[in-house]
């Protein structure tokens, strides 16, 4: 949990250190002829040049992103961007032993 803008807590999904392999993963697909869509989840802006290289490659990104903190530069670079409520995510968390 951390604290949007706003004050309110928000639940954040994070996983480090992946970018670049999603990165290479996207190029690859798209250069190898093996993807017509790709659907990112990650809010990673370093990403952009990969989205712009798969775009290139007539290949259509989709970004999957949380309402509560989408990348705007991301929605800009993508195809289309699709927002998915907290709640939608939450009903379907296992819980707790």
């Amino acid at each position: 949990m951390t604290d949007d803008p706003k004050g309110k807590k928000v639940l954040v999904f994070r996983e480090k250190g992946v970018d670049v392999r999603i990165a290479v993963d996207m190029v690859t697909l798209a250069c190898d002829g093996k993807a017509g869509t790709i659907i990112l989840a990650s809010s990673d802006s370093d990403l952009q040049p990969a989205i712009k290289e798969v775009r290139d490659r007539k290949v259509e990104c989709i970004y999957l992103c949380f309402e509560a903190q989408p990348n705007k530069g991301i929605s800009y670079t993508t195809n289309r961007t699709i927002l998915m409520r907290n709640s939608e995510v939450t009903e379907f968390k296992k819980p707790h032993s």
